[in-house]
């Protein structure tokens, strides 16, 4: 038995060493554009030190938090060409680039559960051949799909019912959070999230469109004295991007191995994001921030714009009509049938 234990020892070690051959030699580059602090960074944080743990030290990936190699506007054409490794970005801010790739990063009063909208976004760079073109044509390879929970509403004054959202200026982004306030009577205001607090601070907005535990983190309860438990959906997380020459240079027991660390990230960050949401609305709480109960929910969800609508005919005008209906498509019939389990 000893021998044969010694044998298959040498087996695994010699595996392991033609292995660690093909490990890439020179310094991976990884820039994340949201704060060191920020959960899902850690969530970054930990591919970098499993790839460097498990492979005794020999790969390294240098990860710059923060923004310290570019804000958000900037990873495409960074990552793309190959100026950094990898990068991370919400892609519906490249909506001229992505359009048909851009919509689970888009819409909101869509998703349930921060962990069906990673799903989903897999699920459409697998099945969407469209998705995947335009990725491939920007040098793109997608990895850690992650999602975030429901967002709500963080103001200043406290909104209980639709009727309380006409004429309030709310901070919306993108294309299609807009209309959804719109719909109701409010004034849609765009809004980075570094402007969040100063917009709330000095009333040029009423409200911010976030989840808690982001409001948490940019301490919005120092200028907000109200949230609410108005549901407007969750969303696809930004996705991490390798530059996709960088992933086809690596060999396939690499890009296994990173494979096998970002799947173990997901689950991690699909189980660390929603307690950090409970503790984010903890945190709001302790500070004075009233919670107050949002009775037209149901109302809501019935008198808000069909947003994958609305998305299929703006990609239809930019020029890609089927593409966009069969991504609408399938993302409407994945999502009744995960209603349905």
């Amino acid at each position: 038995m000893k021998k044969i234990a010694f044998a298959s020892g040498l087996c695994l070690m010699t595996v392991g060493a033609v292995s660690a051959q093909d490990w890439p030699t020179d310094t991976i580059r990884y820039a994340n554009w949201i704060p060191a602090s920020f959960v899902t960074a850690r969530i970054d944080q930990f591919v970098v030190d499993e790839i460097a743990a498990r492979t005794d030290g020999a790969v390294e990936i240098e990860i710059f938090h923060g923004g310290a190699l570019g804000g958000p506007g900037e990873m495409v054409e960074m990552v793309g060409a190959g100026a950094i490794d990898i990068g991370n970005f919400p892609i519906s801010y490249f909506f001229s680039q992505f359009p048909v790739a851009s919509l689970n990063d888009s819409l909101p009063m869509l998703f349930e559960t921060a962990a069906d909208a990673a799903q989903l976004a897999r699920e459409s760079y697998d099945q969407i051949d469209e998705v995947r073109a335009e990725l491939d044509a920007a040098n793109l390879h997608p990895f850690l799909y992650r999602g975030l929970p429901q967002y709500r509403m963080i103001c200043t004054r406290p909104v209980a019912n639709l009727a309380d959202l006409q004429g309030l200026k709310v901070r919306t982004y993108g294309s299609f959070t807009p209309p959804l306030f719109q719909a109701f009577g409010a004034v849609p205001v765009d809004m980075e999230l570094g402007e969040l607090y100063d917009g709330l601070q000095r009333g040029t907005v009423d409200c911010v469109f976030l989840n808690y535990q982001t409001a948490a983190l940019f301490r919005l309860y120092e200028v907000a004295d109200y949230t609410s438990d108005a549901e407007f959906g969750a969303t696809p997380l930004y996705l991490g991007y390798i530059n996709k020459d960088v992933w086809d240079s690596w060999s396939d027991d690499f890009r296994s191995l990173f494979n096998e660390v970002v799947e173990e990230a997901e689950v991690r960050a699909n189980n660390e994001i929603e307690t950090e949401e409970a503790a984010g609305l903890q945190t709001l709480l302790d500070n004075g921030v009233t919670l107050i109960p949002f009775t037209d929910q149901a109302r809501l969800e019935a008198e808000a714009p069909d947003f994958l609508e609305l998305w299929v005919e703006r990609v239809s005008a930019a020029g890609k009509p089927e593409a966009a209906r069969a991504h609408a498509d399938f993302i409407r019939r994945r999502l009744s049938e995960l209603a349905s389990q």
